[in-house]
């Protein structure tokens, strides 16, 4: 025995989860003896072997601990437990023995949960979730319906609806916009909903406090008023919320007295608004325009069919009191649920998603099912002496099931953590396509549905392999087999083939969905957009009504603007418009043809319509192909009305003719002035691109917009000039707002985002599932071969051709994937028409897709054949032998 220490050093500290989880299995006194051990054991160590040695030693000693005594609590629990107990205990032990299995199976089989429970939460969001309106189901969009379009309302509909409408308890209009609002800091733009009084109380909601507007208030000419929501007071009014009331706003020049504060948020119908002024609607001089979007709340005894009944007969009553400026007779007024217009066209993109992630959690667990049934195999000695031991065949399966129930509960786990990183992750990649991506949550309706895949998973990926384990176990007949396959694991490996094939089955419509979204990307990337996008900037610049209350005044701010950005060095010209390609369109216009009126029951033709300066053309880089551009006098007050048609637009309205000198009605109209198309410029698309088959008709300004895209195109780089492009307007006026600049390039890169993050998406769920397909492919084939290693051998050792056992082994594997490929096809054919509302330039069943999806899945499958049929060419017939 070492003599006693007289000095005893000081051992590392106690690390704070062992502290923690000891702490939890002890109590104090149990506690202070384990570290008073460790703390001489440590000592004397130091004294034989260093400081060094006795610290790591000490650390290793303090993480293995908690380990082994939640081990010695679990075996003592279990020995002292019910069977049931116990057995649970003992599945867990024998999955920790094979951390392999255990991490693969729980890894994929997370993967596909997580995924499903992601894209579930958005499902969750939009078709489960009731809207944060009460009585949503009472709540209805009114719109103006002429097949195949739903349009807003005019200000005649409007005012019509208010006054003869019997079957709302209320209704009210909104038009979303943007405005400038000047406060002490400057000038910023804001996304404002105006309303008529009335809103609140249609969708059912109330202020927080305040007030409000009342109808009088919505009368033209009555002071302005607004209400803002709790968190715009906070951030701009003196006192926040509490004492906004009473204050002024003031928004594009004009103040707005603060009547009433508003919860946070509006839900869905005005998301990311938070100010909303009284809107004031002056009366009509023609139907048109169509700006408002009108919501009724249907009286409690009223059916939709009634007030969809009442609304056809309001608009049968106004059409002819208006038909002087608008012609068609086929549109007529609907209504919808707001909690389905709320969704757009969410739903087929949904749908492909969770069609992705559902493919992919099947194949996880097809090749968690394909692991057990391997390990089945291999465990025919530790099966067969259980049985020996008097363990039943039930006991057996009771063993295989509780085993899958803990690999599904770890998959379940880590699929809940991968679907709350998804669902934060989600806006961000689907935000600019899918707008409500921010609604989704990890609410008790997705947490459910998670478990449920979890439970469903271990059902099915234990069925096979406990049904393949039907307990009759020959302790001898295994011992002899020394684990060599017997007619059991012959019917195993078929059960293996066929799981392996469904996989591939599977994964085929994937990659072809994949093979589809990406030609469609590259497609739409690579098309012309019809403007010079390389030397293109663009931004947008909004004039105040106040300080720029008539076109002269606008005129004026906008002649000496451009003259001074035009003679910036690297600018070569610039011009106004109101909308901005490829897809900031505002207004698409309805017109007739004289020559070719639309006849009676047909909807009236429509186009992109863009209000030009007189040098947006060469600005933007598009050409004019026919006729003329537009002239000096053509912007005269007096001047015959003109318009510019691109070639889409020729093609649709006057195949195979020139448009040239034809003459239409704006708006409707069949009566007044006609508008002279005086040329042909190329296409441009405002609706996305891929998206300008309705072709665009461009009217001429001298200058004079109030909200204005400005386009300068630059010699070079275009971020370049855009800070002295901004300082010149600022030295004009400094409260005009610039908002969104972006470069050409930028704007392609944008309108791109929906086609890009599907491809993307589906690039990856296609992956995933193929990457765990491959797996499988490769596992069969190498069982295969290590099964036939002795007859390979044997083969080879009397001469056989390395080559002819290369190919056998090669065919083996290939016969799977040729299976799996022929039935993935007839999927394909079958569900990639889901598609074809998302593809451009490429049918849904396009051969060159399918063709080089089902290449794709042939030659990395060969390649998993490949390793192992290069490994049994290589299996020494002489060792081998003597191994046998």
């Amino acid at each position: 025995m070492s003599a006693p220490h007289t000095h005893r050093p000081t051992p590392p500290p106690v690390p704070v989860w062992v502290r923690w989880t000891l702490r939890r299995l002890l109590d104090e006194r149990e506690l202070r003896v384990v570290l008073d051990e460790l703390s001489e054991l440590h000592a004397a160590v130091a004294d034989r072997h260093g400081r060094r040695v006795a610290d790591r030693r000490y650390r290793r000693q303090l993480r293995q601990y908690p380990v082994r005594l939640l081990v010695g609590r679990l075996r003592a629990a279990q020995s002292a437990s019910s069977p049931g107990t116990g057995e649970v205990a003992r599945a867990a032990r024998s999955l920790l023995g094979a951390p392999a299995l255990t991490s693969t199976i729980v890894l994929t089989v997370g993967i596909g949960i997580g995924g499903c429970t992601t894209i579930f939460a958005m499902v969750d969001a939009l078709y489960l979730r009731p809207l944060p309106y009460p009585d949503a189901d009472r709540l209805a969009w009114i719109y103006t319906d002429a097949p195949p379009n739903r349009f807003p309302f005019s200000v005649v509909d409007f005012q019509a609806l208010e006054e003869q409408q019997t079957t709302f308890a209320r209704v009210a209009a909104t038009r979303s916009v943007g405005r400038a609002l000047t406060t002490s800091d400057g000038v910023e733009l804001v996304r404002v909903m105006e309303a008529t009084p009335g809103l609140l109380e249609t969708w059912g909601l109330s202020v927080v406090r305040g007030r409000t507007p009342t109808d009088a208030e919505g009368v033209p000419g009555s002071r302005g008023t607004a209400m803002v929501t709790t968190g715009f007071a906070d951030r701009h009014l003196r006192g926040g919320a509490g004492g906004a009331l009473g204050q002024a706003i003031t928004l594009d020049g004009e103040p707005y007295e603060v009547i009433g504060i508003l919860p946070p948020t509006l839900g869905p119908l005005a998301r990311d608004m938070d100010v909303v002024p009284t809107l004031c609607l002056d009366p009509p001089s023609r139907k048109g325009p169509f700006f408002l979007r009108v919501f009724g709340r249907l009286r409690p005894d009223v059916e939709p069919g009634t007030a969809g009944r009442e609304l056809r007969a309001i608009d049968d009553r106004l059409f002819p009191l208006w038909a002087d400026s608008y012609q068609d007779r086929n549109a007529s007024w609907g209504l919808m649920d707001v909690t389905e217009s709320a969704r757009g066209d969410a739903g087929p993109l949904l749908g492909v998603l969770m069609a992705a992630v559902g493919m992919v959690l099947l194949i996880a667990l097809s090749n968690a099912s394909n692991l057990l049934l391997a390990r089945l195999g291999g465990r025919t000695r530790e099966l067969a002496v259980r049985a020996a031991l008097g363990a039943s065949g039930g006991r057996i399966r009771a063993h295989l099931l509780v085993e899958s129930a803990w690999l599904a509960a770890g998959g379940g786990a880590l699929g809940l953590g991968l679907a709350r990183a998804g669902v934060a992750a989600f806006p961000a990649v689907a935000g600019d396509w899918l707008g409500r991506a921010g609604e989704a949550r990890l609410t008790p309706h997705t947490v459910a549905f998670a478990l449920v895949l979890a439970a469903a998973g271990a059902v099915l990926f234990a069925a096979l392999p406990a049904l393949r384990s039907d307990g009759r176990h020959d302790l001898a007949a295994a011992l002899r087999a020394g684990g060599r396959s017997s007619t059991a694991g012959l019917s195993r490996q078929r059960s293996r083939r066929f799981l392996v094939a469904g996989q591939l089955a599977i994964v085929m419509p994937l990659l072809a969905g994949a093979t589809l979204l990406l030609g469609t990307f590259v497609r739409l990337q690579r098309m012309d957009p019809g403007f010079d996008s390389d030397h293109v900037l663009t931004m947008g610049v909004m004039l105040s009504p106040v300080a720029y209350p008539d076109a002269a005044s606008r005129e004026r701010f906008w002649q000496p603007a451009l003259a001074r950005i035009e003679s910036l060095p690297g600018v070569v010209g610039a011009g106004l418009a109101t909308e901005r390609p490829p897809d900031d369109v505002n207004v698409v216009n309805n017109f007739d043809l004289e020559d070719r009126p639309t006849q009676p029951g047909q909807p009236e033709r429509v186009a992109a319509w863009v209000v030009v300066g007189p040098s947006y053309f060469e600005t933007m880089g598009i050409p004019v192909v026919e006729g003329r551009g537009f002239a000096r006098a053509d912007l005269d007050d007096d001047a015959p009305p003109v318009v510019l048609a691109d070639e889409a637009w020729a093609r649709r309205n006057y195949p195979g003719e020139s448009p040239i000198g034809r003459r239409l009605y704006e708006g409707g109209q069949t009566t007044g002035p006609r508008t002279t198309i005086v040329g042909v410029v190329g296409t441009v698309p405002y609706n996305g691109l891929g998206t300008s088959e309705l072709g665009a008709m461009y009217q001429p300004t001298a200058n004079r917009l109030s909200d204005a895209w400005l386009m300068v195109r630059a010699a070079g780089d275009p971020n370049d000039i855009a800070p002295q492009v901004r300082e010149e307007l600022r030295r004009l006026d400094p409260s005009v707002p610039v908002v969104r600049p972006a470069t050409g390039r930028e704007l392609l890169h944008d309108a791109l985002a929906r086609p890009r993050h599907l491809s993307l998406l589906l690039s990856v769920f296609s992956a995933v599932a193929l990457g765990l397909a491959v797996v499988g492919v490769y596992g069969i084939t190498a069982y295969s071969v290590q099964r036939r290693r002795g007859d390979i051998a044997v083969r080879l050792a009397l001469g056989g051709a390395p080559g002819e056992v290369l190919g056998r082994t090669l065919w083996e594997g290939m016969r799977v994937s040729l299976a799996g490929l022929a039935a993935g096809l007839v999927a394909a054919l079958l569900l990639t028409g889901a598609l074809s509302g998302m593809l451009y330039g490429v049918a849904p069943r396009d051969p060159a897709s399918l063709g080089l999806a089902a290449a794709v899945l042939l030659g990395v499958s060969a390649a998993a054949c490949l390793i192992p049929a290069i490994g049994a060419v290589r299996v020494d017939p002489a060792s081998t032998l003597r191994e046998e």
